[in-house]
């Protein structure tokens, strides 16, 4: 039972292999890493790094921000349009 079934898969397995050996492409688990030199970070990095503690907290408190402004904005815009409705709807009962 398990036999014929590991028999079917085959064929895909050896054409994947051999087609990875005939594009001579390395897989990414293969390759070196670039990042992890032993070279001193410049000066940039260091200030960018000094940004990148606050990045978080900023987006949070500004999207968060944003949010509270749209939240206010559109209660207000329901509770003027219910006015409006009220009052339209006493003139149509005056007449």
């Amino acid at each position: 039972m398990f036999s014929h079934s590991a028999r079917r898969f085959t064929p895909a397995v050896i054409s994947f292999q051999s087609a990875r050996a005939l594009t001579g492409r390395r897989t990414f688990t293969s390759t070196q890493a670039i990042f992890n030199s032993s070279q001193e970070p410049s000066a940039y990095k260091e200030g960018m790094n000094q940004y990148r503690t606050f990045a978080g907290p900023f987006a949070k408190v500004f999207l968060g921000g944003v949010f509270f402004y749209q939240v206010l904005y559109w209660t207000w815009l329901k509770l003027e349009m219910d006015e409006i409705k009220v009052a339209k709807n006493g003139e149509i009962n005056k007449n």
